[in-house]
């Protein structure tokens, strides 16, 4: 669902599945670098969102 909402522009909505993707799957959003570019993405293009720096804390936390 979030490379949907990411293709359609809904930034918000991305990192909301991305987030939900991550509890049930870490690893799948972490390691898979197709996810891991719209997070990287996500973060350079849309700091401000409060859902977006939730997710990038949660996935490069674990990267570093």
């Amino acid at each position: 669902m979030a490379r949907a909402w990411w293709q359609w522009g809904k930034p918000e909505e991305t990192a909301v599945s991305l987030l939900a993707a991550h509890r049930e799957a870490p690893a799948e959003v972490r390691d898979r670098p197709s996810m891991r570019a719209i997070v990287t993405e996500l973060a350079e293009r849309h700091p401000r969102t409060a859902s977006v720096r939730q997710l990038a804390a949660a996935v490069h936390a674990r990267s570093a």
